[in-house]
């Protein structure tokens, strides 16, 4: 069977959506307000733009530029390269750049199914008229029913592959371009909402006046790591899209815009929910609670208006999340389809199917396996159920690995006349300070986030 034909997006802004769709998924708009509110307001926003200017916008550039410079999907783009030296490292970091995504989508499929539950539930009135207690126990019923979270896990497994399958024109292309200026329009009408109705002023103050006595080695470490997470590093999502950018479009140009626009966007998320909050006297640091159980009250409360208003947030979270999932499954779809041994659609559906697999058992993690815990007669991972084992792995072990290996990769291995021809700069002040910062900078900055969430060091 002949490899298939590698594709190019049709323009740098297609690119640029597609790679904000990426980063832009439930780590901004349901996680960056809670990991905000719990962790001082303005301090860690400060430092968490900070650290997108200083280790994002860097390795960004350093996944496009292996993308792009290989036309390859990640496994056999480390390999294009062809370095002198430490090659089956680099092979093995291309394999992992296969499987993370893989591992984040049997988990991420699961949280989407809850957006889409949600979605539907808040269209349908489930959270007209709450009562006290009310919210939380419509959340605690859907964790425990097996088949409420597998049914809508698998119809999020279902839309994902779908889009895939199509390819990279009829299927991913066309869906940033309908699902992002869907997912932003929705967001600055919250944000409007929430500006008119809410405690604006006081929302602003709490984002953006920081507390340098919060300012800790702890939240440091956790801005990074949130700011990592967010930007899809480390994932494969970015080095895939940046394999199908052509040699006419600016790589610092792009990383520039991705990273803009995902802060941007998780800025927005904390204006859309945290002046309805402050307004209606919720708890702001209420955590994973926040949306799933803390807002639906708020909507409520709202009266007719909020349903509405209910309604349009969870379509943005299932947006989000849509977007992200494609850029996950993309990198072992396109390595598949591209090796010639296997064709686009199928590879979209044996890459779904495996993560769909496993994927019930880490919905199953929210009942009836909540205490099975694989590794743990391993301290490290005691405690952890599957789903947590996962998660844990996943995103906060082999992503960050990922990453400083990757600047080690580009700032060490691959050739300096090379990573200069693919950034365009010229010898520029620029590009020295990009080389300087993804070979000394980032690598001994991300290896003490992974030493953090590997095992605690800074706790």
């Amino acid at each position: 069977m002949q490899a298939a034909k590698h594709e190019h997006w049709s323009s740098g802004f297609t690119f640029l959506l597609a790679a904000v769709g990426s980063a832009v998924g439930l780590g901004n708009i349901w996680r960056f307000p809670y990991v905000v509110a719990e962790n001082g307001g303005g301090a860690f926003v400060l430092i968490y733009l900070a650290i997108v200017v200083v280790f994002g916008i860097p390795l960004l550039m350093s996944e496009l530029m292996i993308g792009r410079k290989s036309q390859k999907p990640p496994l056999d783009a480390m390999r294009s390269f062809k370095v002198s030296k430490a090659q089956r490292l680099w092979d093995a970091v291309g394999w992992s750049y296969l499987l993370v995504p893989m591992g984040i989508l049997t988990f991420y499929s699961v949280v989407a199914g809850w957006t889409l539950d949600y979605a539907i539930g808040m269209g349908i009135g489930t959270f007209n008229d709450l009562k006290e207690g009310e919210s939380a126990q419509i959340f605690a019923d859907l964790q425990a029913s097996p088949a409420k979270l597998i049914f809508w896990m698998t119809l999020s497994v279902g839309i994902t592959v779908g889009i895939v399958a199509r390819g990279l024109k009829s299927g991913l292309e066309q869906t940033v371009k309908i699902l992002m200026p869907a997912l932003f329009a929705i967001l600055v009408i919250l944000v409007l909402y929430a500006s008119i109705t809410g405690d604006f002023v006081r929302s602003f103050s709490f984002m953006f006046t920081p507390d340098f006595s919060k300012i800790t080695p702890e939240l440091v470490l956790m801005a990074a790591g949130q700011a990592f997470f967010s930007l899809s590093l480390g994932s494969g999502a970015i080095m895939v899209y940046g394999s199908y950018l052509t040699k006419d479009i600016s790589i610092p140009k792009m990383a520039v815009g991705v990273a803009f626009a995902d802060t941007f966007v998780a800025l927005l998320a904390g204006f859309a929910i945290f002046p309805i909050v402050f307004a209606f006297g919720v708890d702001h640091a209420a955590g994973p609670g926040l949306v799933f159980v803390t807002l639906p009250i708020v909507f409520n409360d709202m009266g007719g208006i909020g349903q509405v208003f209910g309604l349009l947030f969870f379509l943005l979270l299932a947006f989000a999340a849509v977007t992200s999932t494609i850029s996950l499954l993309e990198p072992m779809v396109a390595q598949l389809s591209e090796s010639g041994k296997i064709k686009r659609p199928r590879a979209a559906i044996y890459a779904g199917a495996a993560f769909w697999f496993v994927g019930i058992f880490v919905a199953l993690s929210n009942n009836i396996l909540a205490e099975v815990y694989p590794l743990g007669f391993i301290p490290l991972f005691a405690g952890m159920n599957i789903e947590g084992l996962i998660n844990f792995l996943a995103a906060n072990v082999f992503m960050v690995l990922n990453g400083m290996l990757v600047a080690i990769f580009v700032g060490w291995a691959v050739k300096r006349s090379v990573t200069l021809e693919e950034m365009g700069l010229g010898d520029s002040v620029i590009f020295k300070i990009w080389f300087a910062l993804v070979r000394f900078v980032v690598p001994v900055g991300v290896s003490l986030i992974f030493l953090d969430v590997a095992f605690g060091i800074f706790q």
